[in-house]
């Protein structure tokens, strides 16, 4: 019986040392394995951020020349819109005052602008402007095309003009925008019925 307990406590501490070593083992490994993985997750997310960068990259170069268009089309646009909301203010002007409007066209100072003779107090008529807009950067004014266009009672002498009377007609005319882009253009031909532009678009 002895013999037999003394055979079973060397088999379980060798089981034991076994055991332990196996662990050991296993531990080493684990971590060798760790350190591996570590270096390589540190490899492949440099070269997953430089892939995220240049696919950014080609995006913004794809994204920047639409934009440029888009942002070009929406200054011309306003443009144009613009001077067909003053030309609907010059007829309203003109129409409810009982008093000619004129409608100012300058190539050089790149604007248009809108005047009226106004007395207050019995004192004498004065010229006054009611609205000015100058074009923006990206949008440029290019004529007017009226045969009887007459140059303005000012300083510039590109200045014409469009006169909108009392009866709510008006002298008529076209008036060309060019847009930041090639060729890209608008018109707003001013009826001399009922004085309302319509914009339209051309290519210059």
């Amino acid at each position: 019986m002895r013999t037999t307990s003394a055979t079973g406590n060397k088999f379980a501490a060798c089981s034991r040392e076994q055991a332990r070593g196996a662990v050991v083992t296993a531990h080493d490994a684990c971590r060798e394995q760790a350190r591996g993985y570590k270096g390589t997750t540190g490899a492949f997310t440099l070269i997953e951020l430089s892939v995220v960068v240049f696919i950014i990259a080609l995006m913004v170069a794809m994204a920047v020349p639409g934009f440029v268009r888009s942002y070009n089309g929406m200054q011309l646009d306003e443009a144009a819109r613009a001077f067909a909301t003053t030309c609907q203010y010059a007829r309203i002007q003109a129409v409810s005052r009982q008093c000619p409007a004129t409608l100012h066209v300058s190539v050089e100072q790149q604007s248009f602008w809108l005047s009226q003779m106004w007395a207050e107090g019995g004192a004498a008529p004065q010229e006054l402007v009611l609205k000015r807009v100058v074009l923006p950067s990206r949008a440029a004014l290019v004529r007017l095309d009226r045969e009887t266009a007459e140059t303005a009672g000012t300083n510039d002498a590109d200045a014409t003009t469009i006169q909108f009377l009392p009866n709510g007609t008006c002298e008529g005319g076209t008036v060309v925008f060019r847009g930041g882009e090639k060729g890209q253009g608008l018109a707003a031909t001013v009826d001399p019925i009922t004085g309302k532009a319509t914009v339209y678009a051309i290519k210059l």
